[in-house]
Formats: structure tokens, sequence, C-alpha cells
């Protein structure tokens, strides 16, 4: 049988001596432990878990301290303890979230998205930045605020338009969001072309596969220009397949530029942004999709759904620093516990260069 002791609390108390001076009378304290800041307190262990519930596993405040009281008979403990103390802790690991967003300025590959919240009544975007190792978050009124520390190397993004402002950087279109237009292109608009994209897409990347595999750092000079000289037919097809449609008549009435169908639009973008498509053919660094940032701003969903909102800016940003912390923390195979007592220079110096 396997089973844990029963929960409780372990008091410590500290005493420090006080010597006076016969002679001087002059009063000498023995100091208390460092982090002793009050004649009674929880200690950082408590204090981790708290944080660690609400922001790792999404519980709301007030589920947390009655969790605590269950759990550890911490009769005393209340919700604005635990949002106090995630915003000290946040504010005390702000250095090791910086030096998280220098590691992943420089890196040679790092994934992008954003996702809107609400706070304070008031629509609000979440922006990451992340790879296989480290993972940072920020909040910004504006979608289109994306981070500018960038340096160099591959971003893989969904083509949200503001990352192509980024200067001195290379570009990697998700797959998973072609496929998913070409499927719809090939089920619902029953256009030729998009099949035969469809099936380059995944061959392409089988192949990348293999000559990994093969320990291959490059896919077979022939084998590349092969896969651009299909990429460029299939796109000439599918634009002759457009010309040959009738004009397109959008059911809704708007201004502007007039609307075009959704296989037109696609084939501007896979035609004008050919080498960011296949970024991931020409560099085995460059992934296939962007799944890994999806992945990792995922959770914000999640915590709507259980928490709603924030009720302020200060509190999102907190948030945000905490999750940077606990989603690193959690890619390095950490103890997250352990991770949230320690302090922030110990971190940095446990994080690889």
């Amino acid at each position: 049988m396997f089973d844990i002791p029963e929960p409780r609390l372990e008091v410590t108390e500290h005493q420090a001596g006080v010597y006076v001076c016969p002679s001087c009378h002059g009063t000498t304290k023995a100091a208390f432990p460092e982090g002793m800041a009050s004649a009674a307190q929880y200690g950082p262990r408590l204090e981790a878990a708290a944080i660690y519930l609400n922001a790792q596993q999404l519980i709301p405040e007030d589920r947390v301290a009655e969790i605590m009281v269950d759990l550890f008979g911490a009769n005393t403990l209340c919700s604005a303890s635990v949002v106090a103390w995630g915003a000290a802790k946040g504010s005390e690991l702000a250095s090791f979230m910086e030096h998280i967003g220098k590691l992943l300025a420089v890196a040679p590959v790092r994934h992008l998205d954003e996702t809107c919240f609400r706070v304070g009544g008031k629509t609000q975007w979440l922006h990451v930045v992340s790879n296989a190792a480290l993972t940072h978050y920020s909040v910004d009124e504006k979608r289109g605020s994306i981070p500018r520390t960038l340096q160099g190397g591959v971003i893989v993004h969904d083509h949200f338009k503001p990352y192509y402002t980024l200067a001195g950087t290379s570009h990697a279109l998700c797959k998973a969001h072609h496929l998913r237009e070409l499927k719809a292109l090939m089920e619902i608009e029953k256009e030729p072309w998009a099949a035969k994209m469809f099936c380059l897409l995944l061959l392409a990347n089988k192949a990348v596969h293999r000559a990994r595999e093969a320990a291959a750092d490059a896919l077979p000079e022939r084998v590349l220009r092969r896969i651009f000289i299909l990429y460029d037919t299939i796109v000439a097809k599918g634009w002759l397949y457009h010309e040959s449609m009738p004009a397109f008549v959008s059911s809704k009435l708007r201004r502007g530029k007039p609307a075009h169908r959704p296989g037109f639009n696609l084939l501007r973008r896979l035609r004008d942004f050919k080498y960011d498509v296949l970024r991931f053919a020409e560099n085995f660094a460059a992934p296939f999709t962007n799944n890994q940032a999806e992945q990792d701003i995922r959770m914000m969903k999640v915590k709507m759904k259980i928490s709603g909102g924030f009720r302020t800016t200060t509190g999102a940003e907190t948030f945000a620093a905490l999750r940077s912390v606990l989603s690193s923390a959690r890619k390095q195979g950490w103890n997250i516990l352990k991770t949230l007592a320690a302090p922030p220079e110990t971190l940095i110096t446990a994080l690889p260069p």
C-alpha cells in the first residue's frame, strides 16, 4: 500500500538571544533567520504550494485557501494572502524572467503566438515566445505589440503580419494551419489543386524526417529542388483554376477591396511566402508546425474557463511572470515547489547558457 502521511503543519519556534553589556549597557540582539519578518507567519514551502495551485493548476485564490485549510489545517489563511504571495513572488522572480527573455531573444528558433483575454472587463493580449526549453509570456493592450527583442534566428508563427516587421529574422509558417485550410478547400470547395498541395507538404515533411533519421543535416539538393518545382507547379495550377472561375460575389455587404474566395487568399499567401512555407525543408532547425507556442498559450484559455479574466493589469502581469517561470521550470525538469522557493540567482545559474 502506497500512501501519504497525514498532512499537518510543522511549527518551528525561533528564539533570539539578547545580550546587555554590563559596562556600557548597550544591547545586542541575535538576528532571526532570513525571511522571518513577523512574530508568526507561514513558511516558504506553504507559500510555494499555494502559488503552485493558483498559477500552475489555475485554481482560484479562494479555493486555494480552502485547500490549504482542508489539507494542512492552515485555518487562518485567506485568499488575500494567496494574492499577496503571488505578487511578491512575481516581483522576486522578475530578474529570472528577464533572463529567460534574453536567452530566447538570441535562440536559433523561437515559436510565437498570441491570444486574447479579459482584464478589468477589457480585452488584452497575452504574447508568448518559447522553445522546447524556455517560455516567456508578456501582457499588452494591443495584439500588434509583439516582442521586439528577438535577434536573428528563425521565428515560427501562423502568419500574423506584424511578425514580419521584426528585422533580421527568418520566418517559418505553421503548416498545421495550411493543412487545415487545404483540407477545407478539398472537402467544401472541392478545389483540385488543394489535394496536391496537401500531399506535397506531408511528403516533404516525411522526407525531412527520413533525412534526420539518417543523421543528415539537409535534404539532397535534387530532392529539395524537386519539392520547390512541384510547389510552384501546384500554385500555378491553382491560379489557373481560379482564373477560370466566375467572379466571386460575397453575400455580405462590405466596403473597400472586393472579397475573394478562401482558396484564392491561401494561394496568394503560398505564392508570396513560398520560402517561409518551405523553411522546414531548407533548414532542419525550423519545425513543421507552431504547436510549441500553441501548447504554451493554451493554458490561458483554460484559465478563462475556470476562473474568468483578471481584475487588474498588475494581476495579469504577475500571472504571466509566474507562468513564465513555471513553464520554463517544467521544461527543464525542475521540481516546481523547489523552484518557487529558490532565490532567482540560483535559478539563473541553473539555466544552461
